[in-house]
């Protein structure tokens, strides 16, 4: 879909002049909606019409794609704004010769909106196929009851009246304050009809705390103290994941369980992915009772193409578009004895089995769902490695070492497959950054998970912080790489290793 952001700001607003360059917040109150336009992450371009040679230089600075300088007749006070927003999508259509899909204008005077709203209104437009979708929030006065009309004899009556048989307030149909936000439209139903109200336009509800629309300067005094308000519980909510849905490959293994509970306890419907049917069916079931969460735990082996598509299509079929995924799964393979033999002796049916778990298939899985973020021009995308993909194994930690019972040594395809993620990752972070999908490294330390005595000493002599990680020592890495916290990082590599990459 190519979507069209439009943002129309005049100059010579009688009512509070040069508002929209006014500050708010430490930056001019138009360059809020420039920056929620670019952070929805939904639009090609987004373009601002101005009758002010100031107003076009903000916006420049801003970012704006387009600037567009408004004509005289519709820069009056007079002028309506469909014509203004038609103006601009007929001169952003002609100046790069292509035909938009989705047209959205934000109103630079309602800087609480949230791209989330933007992306809610966005997706109601599309899904139902509306010709056009408005924003609002519950109205303070019912026109059934408490919003009345004073004819011209001097009577009074009830703006609305109220359906058969409703008698109280409570009972009424509900009711909604246009808050001229966000407007949306079918491009193409626009440039046939161009108006805000078709028989089946659509309405999205938004919070009174986000619906204040600027008009004077005590609108101005409100809106900051609201904003101030809202940035003293940022950040806990840079970190939501709510309405988000993720998915965790090797969900069912050492860390993907902790991984896909961290997820889902900020909120995140999380979808786990493994090979064995119980242990995937019963981490789902406990990660769901012990959160509220949605969960779903699937089948399925992702070195597979096309059952690996047909696992795609039901998670999105069943719990929504993919926001997150954690590209999780790797394998030690059935032949313990063949994954550590030595170096010299190591076969290549061996490091062929490997590879096509810890690199083929993660190539895999990105490819299938990032591809499907990219269109729709969103998403975060976190790749987990290996401290052996950054630096060579000290081969004096393996001296008496087992796990479960096994001498153990990091053999030559593990690290070299966990490079190979790290590798990657960079290719796809700056291949798909264009279209706002993020693409990180997460890179865990050693992790306590069965290894002996001897092993633990060892590895702690080798970390600054002297220990061993907890496997919930890894998650907060994973909700910061997966949030909006981390909105302006891709294809970097975060270790969790306890300093061990610092010595």
């Amino acid at each position: 879909m190519k979507r069209l952001c439009t943002i129309c700001a005049r100059g010579s607003s009688k009512g509070l002049p040069n508002k929209n360059l006014r500050p708010l917040f430490g930056k001019p109150l138009l360059v809020h909606s420039i920056e929620q336009a670019r952070q929805a992450g939904v639009f090609e371009r987004s373009a601002v019409s101005a009758d002010s040679p100031a107003i076009l230089e903000t916006a420049r600075v801003a970012g704006a794609d387009d600037l567009i300088e408004r004509p005289a007749e519709l820069a009056t006070d007079v002028a309506a704004k469909v014509p203004v927003i038609r103006h601009a999508l007929a001169t952003v259509e002609q100046r790069h010769g292509k035909a938009f899909d989705t047209l959205v204008d934000l109103d630079a005077t309602s800087p609480l909106r949230l791209p989330d709203d933007i992306r809610g209104v966005v997706r109601l437009l599309e899904d139902s196929g509306a010709a056009s979708a408005i924003t609002g929030t519950p109205s303070h006065r019912s026109p059934y009851f408490n919003l009345v009309e004073v004819g011209g004899d001097g009577r009074v009556s009830v703006a609305k009246t109220p359906p058969s048989g409703v008698v109280r307030r409570q009972d009424a149909p509900p009711s909604f304050d246009m808050n001229a936000s966000i407007y949306a439209w079918n491009a193409a139903k626009f440039r046939a009809d161009p108006k805000v109200f078709y028989p089946d336009t659509r309405l999205y509800e938004m919070p009174a705390e986000r619906s204040h629309d600027i008009d004077s300067a005590l609108d101005f005094e409100i809106v900051e103290f609201l904003l101030r308000r809202r940035v003293g519980a940022a950040v806990g909510r840079r970190f939501d994941l709510a309405n988000k849905v993720a998915v965790v490959t090797g969900g069912a293994g050492i860390l993907g369980p902790h991984f896909a509970r961290g997820l889902a306890e900020h909120g995140a419907t999380v979808a786990l992915i493994d090979l064995d049917p119980k242990a995937v069916a019963e981490q789902a079931e406990t990660i769901a009772a012990a959160t509220g969460a949605r969960t779903l735990g699937l089948v399925c082996d992702i070195t597979d193409a096309k059952r690996l598509k047909a696992t795609i299509d039901r998670i999105e079929a069943e719990l929504g578009a993919i926001d997150i995924l954690h590209n999780n799964a790797a394998t030690k393979t059935k032949d313990l004895a063949a994954f550590f033999a030595p170096v010299e002796e190591y076969a290549l049916a061996t490091w062929r089995e490997v590879m096509a778990v810890n690199l083929d298939a993660m190539f895999l899985v990105a490819q299938e769902v990032g591809k499907r973020m990219v269109g729709r021009r969103r998403g975060s995308i976190v790749q987990t490695a290996s401290i052996y993909g950054l630096l060579g194994p000290d081969q004096r930690i393996y001296e008496g070492s087992e796990y479960m019972g096994r001498a153990i040594n990091t053999p030559p395809v593990y690290a070299a497959s966990k490079a190979g993620v790290i590798g990657l990752t960079r290719y796809l972070a700056t291949l798909w950054a264009p279209a706002q999908v993020r693409v990180n490294t997460l890179v865990p330390g050693g992790v306590a998970s069965g290894q002996n005595e001897t092993f633990h000493k060892r590895y702690s002599a080798r970390v600054p912080l002297g220990r061993m990680a907890a496997a919930e020592e890894m998650v907060g890495a994973l909700v910061f790489l997966a949030s909006d916290a981390a909105s302006y990082v891709t294809g970097q590599t975060l270790a969790v290793d306890g300093g061990l990459s610092a010595w």
